[in-house]
């Protein structure tokens, strides 16, 4: 089975927070290229908390974007006996008797978000910007569908941003949009006022102008600033750091997109990483940290109900992807398990011109029309948790289910020791998690647990109140039950209550989610076992997923999401 790894609970409640120790007088020196500029500031913020976080001071010093001041900087640096040096070059290759000077001093040097191109460095901690080139040139031949004439600001010479970035763009250019032609290419040195005089001129020699990026948001700023003095309308701008004035402009619509940095990660990251080292660990020489593009998007949520714990998960994890995506507005509405006001719900949605729509279906069968419809406006369909059974949809974006139900079995079978009368509550018909939960379950008890017999079998829409009135009267009617399974935590939770009220002990409860009640009912012995979920993952990668298509990235039909058994083994 894939995905599968048994999690006690000891392990659970690890997984809610980090630990950390504190370590004594450690001192580490930050250098950063400049600090007039809000990216090298908040990635200056993000190490800052990571050192107050673990108790060591960390000096930071500004190299106003002077080879000069840095190697001065450093210089002092070495000379206050810093043990670690987190260095952000003014220059690739202007860097390198600095970083060698620290090397003689036996003082450990980490670059962050640019690299050098000498001296010996433990690790470097930046964003990938050779694939931040490549998703600024497949937004940009959406945007465009594949044809224009694109201008190209570029950094500061020399720099591992600027030519990384620039690499990235122009070979997915030439490879992959090669109806996209660059009629200009020109350095603004990651200025904005240079942004602004070089696009002037640029204006002037340049009668038709498609798009432009620009290897950061300050220069992309200052072009947008020159085309709307020229009234220059219609040109696709995109920029990359994601700046607070860069994303208010996506908002504004005057920036069509920007390759989001975590510039505060990075930073985070950077100290992260140096202490581990000055712990005596082994450190990776890269240490990549993700990009995204930020655009304006308007997304649907349709869910199935908002009376389950699980769903107001994953509505969290997809508005907290929203939220991360800067510019994304999600809309969220509740079918309370009626098909007919899903309908309703997902119309309405469709009549706003939603860019796209993430559907959990109270129903297979029952949603199709309403994912033709969307399919009909051209708008992108992506089924989340629960599958479609028919209209054409981007990507699916849930766990296995087949392989959780064969996890509920094994687990139950193990703990009845191969043999016993077990029930299954079975979720809502027709729904894809209690269709797969459930051939997961009874194949794996068909192949591997012959003595195991299911002696009741019945439906309780994954509800906890019918959970417990439907084995209320399986009780009744079963004098001797070992075990139950339910394809999810409501109804195990509801059965377990009707089970405690008819006075019958000793029956083993699975269920399937890992809702917080579940978690308690686990730690007070009165669930053997539930099948974890990552709901909040899965509503994340529903938003990521869709803001991923509308960047020009190709998407898989089918996004995994692990999963766990959870109990007090």
């Amino acid at each position: 089975m894939k995905h599968k790894f048994w999690m006690s609970l000891a392990a659970v409640a690890l997984l809610g927070g980090v630990m950390t120790s504190a370590q004594d007088e450690i001192v580490i020196g930050l250098s950063l290229s400049t600090l007039n500029n809000p990216f090298f500031v908040t990635l200056r913020d993000g190490a800052q908390a990571a050192a107050d976080a673990n108790g060591v001071t960390l000096i930071v010093a500004d190299s106003q974007d002077s080879s000069a001041t840095e190697a001065a900087n450093i210089e002092d640096l070495i000379a206050q006996g810093v043990d670690a040096l987190l260095i952000n070059p003014t220059d690739g290759d202007a860097i390198v008797p600095s970083v060698q000077a620290a090397n003689a001093a036996g003082i450990p040097v980490f670059t962050v978000d640019r690299s050098a191109n000498g001296g010996l460095v433990v690790s470097h901690i930046a964003s990938d910007n050779v694939s931040g080139g490549r998703s600024a040139a497949l937004y940009i031949c959406r945007a465009l569908n594949g044809n224009g004439k694109v201008v190209e600001l570029e950094g500061i010479a020399g720099t591992s941003a600027a030519r990384d970035r620039g690499q990235g763009f122009n070979e997915t250019v030439s490879g992959f949009c090669p109806g996209l032609e660059v009629v200009a290419r020109q350095t603004a040195n990651f200025n904005r006022a240079e942004g602004l005089t070089v696009f002037e001129n640029i204006l002037q020699s340049q009668s038709e102008i498609d798009a432009v990026f620009a290897h950061n948001d300050e220069m992309i700023l200052g072009a947008i600033e020159a085309a709307k003095a020229a009234g220059r309308e219609g040109i696709v701008f995109v920029g990359f750091d994601a700046i607070d004035d860069a994303v208010a402009a996506v908002r504004d619509g005057s920036l069509a997109a920007t390759i989001a940095q975590q510039p505060a990660l990075m930073g985070q990251l950077a100290v992260e990483t140096a202490l581990e080292l000055l712990a005596g660990a082994n450190v990776p020489q890269s240490v990549p940290v993700d990009l995204r593009v930020i655009q304006k998007l308007t997304l649907g949520l349709s869910l199935s109900t908002l009376n389950n714990p699980f769903f107001v998960t994953l509505r969290d994890g997809a508005l907290k992807a929203a939220s991360d995506y800067l510019a994304i507005e999600l809309i969220v509405v509740d079918s309370q398990d009626s098909s007919a006001v899903e309908a309703a719900n997902i119309e309405d949605l469709i009549a706003q011109g939603v860019d796209a729509l993430l559907i959990n279906p109270t129903d297979g069968d029952a949603i199709i029309p309403s994912i033709e419809a969307a399919n009909a406006a051209n708008i992108p369909v992506f089924t989340i948790d629960r599958s479609a059974n028919g209209g054409n949809f981007v990507s699916h974006i849930a766990s296995d289910n087949v392989a959780g139900g064969m996890m509920a079995a094994e687990f139950l079978c193990q703990a009845l020791g191969g043999a016993g009368n077990v029930v299954e509550l079975e979720g809502i018909a027709g729904t894809s998690a209690a269709r797969d939960r459930g051939q997961g379950f009874n194949d794996y008890m068909a192949s591997n647990c012959p003595g195991v017999t299911i002696v009741a079998r019945q439906t309780a829409n994954f509800n906890r109140a019918e959970g417990l009135t439907v084995f209320e009267n399986i009780l009744q009617s079963q004098p001797q039950i070992d075990g139950v399974f339910a394809h999810n935590d409501e109804m195990i939770l509801g059965a377990i209550e009707a089970a405690k009220a008819a006075g019958r002990e000793g029956i083993i409860f699975v269920g399937f989610d890992a809702i917080d009640d579940a978690i308690a009912a686990i730690r007070a012995g009165d669930l053997a076992a539930t099948i974890a979920q990552q709901p909040d993952v899965i509503g994340y990668l529903g938003v990521q997923t869709a803001a991923s298509l509308f960047a020009g990235e190709t998407v898989p039909p089918n996004i995994p999401v692990d999963l766990a058994v959870v109990s007090n083994r």
